[in-house]
């Protein structure tokens, strides 16, 4: 719903959105300065999203037809005429921005584009030879050198953009925003066994077959460990739950509707054993992290990617290296057996997630960058309010 007085700002995600894509969304929606159009190729996942003014290609008349030629082109002369109605031109992941540098260079309008992972990496692994990535890859040096703004996750992810070539004056950190008030510290029930929890979709990257053999492994040194894995029934579940038997290692495996606070409510460890996957796919942040921090979970994670800026070693939770099976393992006895160190990280974590990955910490930071590029005038915060 516009909010009249606001300016605008043009979100753009091919696909709007994704199941696992809630962050755009929260977001779009954490927004009280600044009010958001989007445009999409095909609109997706309705149930889950559906609040926003939404210009979809494959919902309108002959929009398959242009939404070929968009993406074979990156011309959309109903993108152009849905762009001359906003005031900035924000881009999810980096093959969106270089889909949307042309509109926005003959629209003039400014354009921020924001990485979220693989976009990062796709440039230096087999991906760019994929079809969704072409214009990118090919594309990538004019985007950085036209594009205003770039926004990074992290400061390894800013990294990583800076040696591709992107200027660092042009990067702005801006964490993901979560919606912290639905995960609360709770009173644990009191189990023989101490829980551990891994969550989210049967891929590569989560790296759940380190998580399940550091598991077993802990197990076997004496912790009295149950595991449950909380995903999305995709076809990566099948190999990890043979896994699981060939480990002798007994899981919960929850269906996927069963809500995540509750299944954190009920865990006392997270795991998160992530990892760079075969075909370069990296994570950003993962929101499971701010997610069961905010919780009050102590979190055993990898240092990859992002993870180190989100969990502090010794201070909120305990890092091993990508696939150390047995450092994880390792960093789960010793969780398991101190519960007062558990209980002081999960404090610890809450503290740093409130402060650095709420949805006023995220609203602030992403505001401040669109502030940049239009300015602020006097009387907009005030209007907001109204």
């Amino acid at each position: 719903m516009s909010t009249v007085g606001l300016p605008i700002v043009g979100f753009v995600r091919h696909e709007f959105l994704p199941p696992s894509e809630t962050f755009i969304y929260t977001s779009m929606r954490s927004l009280r300065r600044y009010d958001v159009r989007a445009f999409a190729v095909q609109r997706m996942s309705r149930e889950k999203f559906p609040e926003g003014d939404v210009t979809a290609l494959s919902e309108l008349p002959l929009g398959a037809l242009e939404a070929l030629l968009y993406r074979a082109t990156t011309v959309s002369p109903r993108m152009l005429r849905w762009a001359r109605g906003v005031a900035l031109i924000h881009a999810h992941l980096g093959q969106t921005g270089a889909h949307a540098l042309l509109t926005a260079r003959r629209c003039g309008r400014p354009l921020v584009t924001s990485f979220y992972g693989k976009d990062v990496t796709v440039r230096g692994s087999r991906l760019r030879f994929a079809p969704a990535y072409w214009h990118y890859a090919a594309l990538a040096p004019l985007l950085f050198a036209r594009g205003d703004r770039f926004l990074a996750l992290s400061r390894h992810m800013r990294g990583a953009l800076v040696e591709q070539g992107c200027p660092e004056g042009k990067i702005r950190i801006v964490p993901l925003g979560v919606d912290l008030s639905r995960f609360q510290p709770t009173a644990r029930p009191v189990r023989a066994r101490v829980r551990v929890l891994m969550v989210g979709r049967e891929v590569e990257k989560k790296g759940f077959d380190d998580g399940l053999r550091a598991c077993a492994r802990a197990r076997a040194a004496g912790a009295d460990l149950e595991v449950m894995v909380l995903g999305t029934g995709s076809s990566g579940a099948r190999p990890l739950r043979a896994l699981a038997d060939s480990l002798g290692l007994d899981v919960l495996w929850p269906a996927p509707a069963t809500p995540v606070p509750t299944a954190m409510s009920e865990a006392d460890i997270l795991l998160v054993p992530s990892r760079t996957a075969r075909d370069g796919d990296q994570e950003g942040t993962p929101t499971v992290i701010c997610e069961g921090a905010s919780a009050g979970l102590p979190v055993v994670a990898t240092s990859h990617a992002g993870i180190p800026e989100q969990v502090e070693h010794e201070a909120t939770g305990l890092l091993a290296p990508e696939r150390d099976v047995d450092g994880l393992a390792a960093h789960l006895v010793r969780l398991a057996r101190e519960a007062g160190l558990r209980r002081a990280f999960g404090e610890a974590g809450r503290r740093k997630m409130l402060a650095e990955y709420s949805l006023e910490a995220h609203r602030g930071r992403l505001e401040a960058v669109y502030d940049e590029l239009l300015g602020a005038p006097v009387g907009r915060e005030e209007r907001a309010r109204a």
